[in-house]
């Protein structure tokens, strides 16, 4: 039973890296922003105890040769580490989304659908809400080394002001419009005017991993920064090399605080591999004790340059766009009237089963065709019943996973 559930979670693993690298080929990837200083100085991958008494505030920081940046925990909450990275990213991703600064959302149900995650888990529902309130208290604060007479610097939050709702045990209950946030001002400027982007889907993938997708968020950087050196003066390519250790190390910049070369060396070298599974051709490779980044063609960047000015950042989609049906029909067996029930949850395995017929006449329960949202052609279940069930469209080809395709689309789901 074990080996089935493992095989098949490869199986699901390989099928979401094939479709990665497709929407890659195809330029079809959603994108998302990234927060200079948080390339630079991502958030710790575990909990950040530090030194001193409890009430003490907690300091992380990197350092990127004359770059510094710093995050102060609250001493209650302490500093934001591991997946609430991807609040961030959220954040950025629908203030484009909305292009606006104060963004109207249904927070935690919304934040949750974008990962890829079970918005009715309660569990995970609440440590949502423990990585949002770190995020909220912690500081953090950018400096640039400028030499003895000259100091360059900011201080900044991510959130000025919030009205959020929150509710584990009903995540879908309070109307949207009742719930914003306010973001502040640097981070609104920076991800308005400084247009870093990266795959979302990519994210989804290694966000288990958080170590490798700090590496992936770091690396599609300074993949990118190359590139631009590289036009702005004109040359055959843009290179650069990052040691792994000294004052511009790669050591110095990473989320996990790993003191010996031979164990950071080999950890490199995985995090690097999960990012080429990814990102085929992505122009990094392992010379002696460090990084040499060499790009060429634009072929070789996470993202393609244009997509910067016109970004793939994919509205949400009403059901009703999807699958145009009533509540109420007639039963295709007996004739008599049926009504559109929404999908269970499985209480024991907790998963959403698709949205299903129930028919007057007492005929069995009939799943409703999930139709594909680029083509609009019934899609084929595979796994039926079972916790990783997805459908495949024949006709085009796309893959939805079972669970998030309802979750996204099923027109009993609040927007």
């Amino acid at each position: 039973m074990k080996e089935d559930a493992k095989r098949d979670k490869r199986e699901n693993q390989t099928a979401a890296v094939a479709m990665i690298r497709a929407d890659r080929l195809l330029s079809q990837q959603e994108m998302g922003w990234l927060f200079r200083p948080l390339a630079i100085c991502p958030f710790p991958a575990k909990p950040f105890k530090g030194e001193g008494p409890e009430e003490t505030p907690l300091l992380w920081s990197r350092k990127a040769g004359n770059v510094s940046v710093e995050i102060i925990g609250h001493p209650k909450y302490g500093v934001p580490y591991g997946q609430d990275i991807l609040i961030v990213l959220y954040l950025a991703v629908e203030a484009q989304r909305q292009k606006s600064r104060k963004i109207t959302v249904n927070f935690y149900r919304d934040f949750m659908r974008m990962f890829d995650m079970n918005p009715n888990d309660g569990r995970k529902y609440g440590l949502v809400k423990q990585s949002m309130t770190r995020i909220r208290n912690a500081l953090f604060k950018w400096e640039v080394e400028q030499g003895e007479h000259r100091e360059k610097g900011a201080t900044y939050v991510y959130i000025e002001e919030w009205d959020l709702y929150f509710d584990p045990k009903n995540p879908t209950q309070r109307p949207l419009l009742d719930q914003y946030i306010l973001l502040s001002e640097r981070f609104w400027h920076e991800i308005s005017t400084h247009k870093i982007p990266f795959n979302l889907e990519a994210v989804k993938h290694l966000k288990a991993k958080i170590s490798h997708l700090n590496f992936y968020i770091w690396l599609s950087y300074r993949v990118w920064r190359a590139w631009q050196e590289k036009e702005k003066q004109g040359l055959p390519s843009g290179e650069a090399f990052v040691p792994f250790w000294g004052e511009y190390g790669l050591q110095g910049q990473m989320s996990s605080v790993i003191e010996k070369k031979f164990e950071f060396r080999r950890e490199v070298r995985k995090w690097l591999d999960s990012v080429k599974e990814l990102w085929p051709k992505c122009p990094v490779d392992i010379n002696g004790d460090g990084l040499k980044i060499q790009v060429a063609g634009k072929d070789q960047l996470d993202i393609m340059p244009e997509d910067t000015d016109s970004p793939r950042i994919f509205p949400n989609v009403e059901s009703q766009s999807i699958t145009a049906f009533a509540r109420t029909d007639i039963c295709p067996k007996c004739g008599k009237p049926r009504t559109l029930q929404p999908g269970k949850i499985n209480q024991q395995k907790n998963f959403r089963y698709p949205d299903w017929w129930s028919c007057s006449g007492k005929c069995s329960a009939e799943a409703l065709n999930a139709n594909c949202p680029d083509c609009n052609m019934p899609m084929e279940v595979v796994n039926k019943g079972r916790q990783d069930y997805h459908y495949q469209c024949l006709n085009c080809g796309r893959i939805e996973g079972g669970e998030a395709y309802w979750l996204k689309y099923s027109v009993f789901v609040q927007r």
